[in-house]
């Protein structure tokens, strides 16, 4: 793989994953409402998950993705019914709460299967790396050693786009301090979750 190749995947895959859509929206949500970690963690799930579908663009198992695609509808329904379930859960929040009790913390685990099942809940994102690679990159002459460089720089993009993100929610919350201001947060955060959910529900 010739440093121009990489360098130009490196650009198409952080434009992709910069560009609005469930995933930002998964962790800025996470951050606005329960902090930094949780949107971070949120985001290394999305990393995770988008690693698998390049790995399965990789060994070329498209068709076999495509044939198993219930499996992949199956993570889209349970990431939208979760993220839905937080929203609504956002809206009956009390507005009086602190700020570090505005929604109860669930452990880090479940934002790192949130975040995944939004990846892995898109079959359209396997199609993408599917369709992506041949142009940019030579399938024919790459190494195995190429084929982890390309999983690496899916994860270390995904990682470091969604906690930029998940850095610029985490800071918004510090704002929603007074009753008034988080019945906003609270309203707006929530919202945005049922909104997400439903837009994963019809992708």
């Amino acid at each position: 793989m010739t440093l121009t190749a990489f360098l130009a995947y490196c650009l198409a895959i952080t434009l992709a994953a910069a560009t609005p859509g469930p995933a930002m929206f998964t962790v800025i949500t996470n951050g606005v409402s329960r902090g930094f970690l949780r949107a971070f963690v949120a985001g290394v799930g999305i990393a995770a998950g988008d690693a698998v579908l390049v790995t399965l663009a990789l060994l070329g198992l498209v068709a076999l993705a495509q044939t198993f695609e219930w499996v992949f509808l199956a993570l889209k329904y349970a990431g939208a019914a979760y993220l839905i379930f937080l929203g609504v859960k956002m809206w009956r929040a009390a507005a009086a709460q602190s700020t570090a009790q505005r929604m109860p913390q669930t452990r880090l685990s479940r934002s790192f299967l949130l975040g995944a099942s939004v990846a892995l809940g898109n079959p359209k994102a396997i199609l993408f790396h599917a369709s992506i690679m041949p142009l940019i990159l030579n399938l024919d002459t790459m190494t195995f050693a190429d084929g982890l460089l390309v999983v690496a720089v899916v994860v270390s993009v995904n990682i470091l786009t969604m906690g930029t993100y998940a850095a610029l929610a985490g800071r918004a919350s510090g704002w929603f301090r007074t009753p008034k201001r988080m019945r906003l947060m609270n309203r707006f955060a929530g919202s945005a979750m049922i909104g997400t959910g439903a837009l994963i529900a019809a992708r």
